[in-house]
């Protein structure tokens, strides 16, 4: 071979492209700030995870300690701290059906709906996402690159 045909050292040869995801094509998706993603769901949709620091802002954002807006608006699921909920509501969910902390929500409800587990095939999106969200279809379309960076901060 000759030097003109070889590869630079510092380059990978082309990952082999897998097949694309039912979503590859993007997916329509506008948060309408209707508050029913913050309505239970059912298994697996019922809790909204928070980190620590988030938990600090919401707490700046009350006035309280961290420890106090823990006591008040957290209780502990599966050894994780999650928002109380009222009825069948987040408790951060006010009276016209909005949320109450939108600037502040955390990381799972800024990544909704684009989660692996809503993702991982067309019938659960229409299940579990599009059923209720008005916002599922509309507005611009994310692509396929968008979403999977959304995925991947959204977590495992």
């Amino acid at each position: 071979m000759s030097a003109a045909e070889e590869s630079p050292p510092d380059r990978q040869a082309p990952r082999a492209p897998g097949p694309d995801p039912w979503y590859a094509d993007g997916l329509a998706f506008e948060c309408t700030a209707c508050g029913k993603c913050c309505l239970n769901h059912g298994e697996g949709f019922s809790f909204v995870y928070s980190t620590f620091a988030e938990r600090k802002a919401l707490a700046r954002h009350f006035g309280v300690s961290v420890a106090e807006f823990e006591r008040e608006w957290c209780e502990r699921v599966e050894g994780q701290l999650t928002f109380k909920s009222r009825g069948e509501a987040c408790i951060f969910l006010d009276g016209k059906g909005r949320c109450g902390v939108y600037e502040l929500r955390p990381r799972q409800c800024r990544t909704f709906p684009f989660w692996p587990e809503l993702l991982t095939d067309r019938d659960t999106w229409e299940r579990d996402v599009a059923s209720f969200c008005p916002g599922a279809g509309q507005g611009r379309v994310h692509d396929l690159d968008s979403i999977r960076a959304t995925m991947k901060r959204a977590g495992p």
